[in-house]
């Protein structure tokens, strides 16, 4: 939601238009982040900060944007929200209520990425080594998200 968000304040905040444009964009990244479908079985209908804490390890979104949602579908009230915005900031920077880095979540293994990479390693001959370097990134990173493990000679002790 933050990069919604971000990309929404970049238009000028004085105009109507850049009002609709960043609620678009906040509507987008929350149908984005935590689709309505998915998310909604899941998401308390009262607030439980347990369980907001751990849907936020499982969505890797932070407890505002948790909080944001189930008013947005209908779960919570104004009032509930605004008291637990309020709770949520008393509480900030105790354990379990700092804010996390995104590092710490392992975040989705994109499948067709791996099948047009075997499609492309069987029609074109790429490598590994070749597709990390177009895309900039280190083959480790390139391995992890293919789910690949390092092809490495199997050394043995000859006696």
């Amino acid at each position: 939601m933050e990069l919604a968000a971000w990309s929404a304040y970049r238009v000028s905040a004085r105009s109507a238009a850049s009002r609709w444009t960043r609620l678009g964009a906040v509507a987008f990244a929350a149908e984005f982040l935590t689709p309505q479908d998915s998310i909604l079985p899941f998401l308390p209908g009262r607030m439980d900060f347990a369980r907001l804490a751990e849907l936020r390890g499982v969505w890797g979104v932070s407890l505002h944007s948790l909080v944001h949602r189930c008013r947005e579908l209908g779960l919570i009230f104004d009032a509930t929200a605004s008291r637990t915005y309020q709770r949520l900031r008393a509480l900030d920077g105790q354990p379990g209520f700092t804010a996390e880095s995104v590092s710490n979540f392992p975040g989705e293994r994109p499948s067709l990425l791996r099948q047009a990479f075997e499609l492309a390693a069987k029609e074109a001959g790429l490598s590994v080594s070749q597709l990390a370097h177009e895309l900039a990134w280190t083959s480790g990173r390139v391995q992890d998200l293919l789910g690949v493990q390092e092809q490495r000679p199997v050394l043995r002790l000859v006696q």
